[in-house]
């Protein structure tokens, strides 16, 4: 079959605007679900407008620039796009990596969780870091001998091929971001084993499935990232079709930030109630779950870590 860039950015476009009506519909539930505490459902905001803006940078400026005037892309504004996505898919990873450190600590220092997110300024310092780190990530293919292609006639981006874009690709986005999902992987195994010797003193059904579907869909999500890179750094490689290079590079990468959304509403019964408008949100004021922990020191801790990042 012939590859044609309309084509392919039909199939970007239409992936991108679901995933952004998926995106969109989870950072509205996210803000109206009351079960998440403040900085697991600020670090999940962070990480809905990640999703959302690598989807609308294909949406609106790599599909849709390929269909208006594909020449634009050759352009400095044009270039942009690329630089746009590299800014949030670091944004993306590391509010992943902060999600799985936010849950590790609660797992594993229940006691000391306040110390680190009882303020709600602190998570919000750590999802301004978040971004100035993914900003700064980002700032090198500002100058044009860094910049990222666009090349519309198979549909993928390209790093510079200069000094600057090979440090920019190897270091700046290739190592860090397996460096991130790497710590990502390794946080959640030691939370899930953690949660394993908890549940043994625990027996609350309700809870422990709750601490499974949160821990499912955090590997979930690790997964997906780690298929992403996988499959832009090495699969795309194993072939020169121009399909098979397209499928394992733009198209991974939009079906990704996609998939990120869709997983976050398949493993949290919370999310789909409000989105489905079934929900009937809690009302129970965080001061009840101190109290209760008080006077239940055998469950204090699991209690502790339930209300704070499920």
């Amino acid at each position: 079959m012939e590859f044609g860039s309309i084509t392919a950015s039909v199939m970007t476009i239409a992936v991108g605007l679901i995933g952004l009506f998926v995106n969109i519909n989870v950072a509205y539930a996210v803000k109206k679900c009351r079960t998440f505490g403040y900085a697991f459902g600020t670090l999940c905001l962070s990480q809905t407008v990640a999703n959302i803006g690598n989807l609308c940078v294909f949406v609106f400026l790599t599909g849709g620039i390929t269909i208006v005037e594909p020449s634009w892309h050759s352009t400095y504004l044009g270039r942009r796009s690329g630089q746009l996505l590299i800014l949030f898919w670091e944004a993306s990873i590391f509010t992943h990596l902060f999600i799985s450190i936010n849950r590790a600590i609660a797992v594993n220092f229940p006691i000391k969780y306040n110390t680190f997110f009882s303020e709600n300024k602190t998570t919000n310092i750590i999802v301004g870091v978040i971004w100035l780190l993914s900003l700064a990530q980002a700032f090198p293919y500002t100058f044009p001998s860094c910049s990222m292609q666009f090349h519309p006639e198979s549909f993928t981006y390209e790093y510079s091929s200069s000094v600057c874009g090979v440090l920019a690709e190897q270091i700046g986005d290739l190592y860090v971001s397996i460096t991130v999902v790497s710590l990502i992987a390794i946080l959640d195994v030691t939370s899930f084993l953690r949660l394993n010797q908890l549940r043994a003193h625990h027996t609350d059904r309700r809870s422990k499935s709750k601490e499974l579907r949160m821990f499912f869909q955090a590997c979930a999500q690790s997964v997906l990232l780690m298929l992403c890179e996988c499959s832009f750094f090495y699969l795309s490689s194993l072939s020169e079709d121009v399909w098979f290079v397209f499928a394992t590079t733009s198209f991974i990468w939009v079906l990704t930030h996609c998939l990120d959304g869709v997983i976050v509403i398949l493993f949290s019964r919370e999310i789909r109630r409000i989105i489905l408008h079934t929900a009937e949100l809690s009302t129970i004021h965080p001061s009840m779950t101190r109290y209760n922990a008080t006077i239940r020191p055998s469950t204090a801790k699991i209690s502790h870590v339930s209300s704070q990042y499920i």
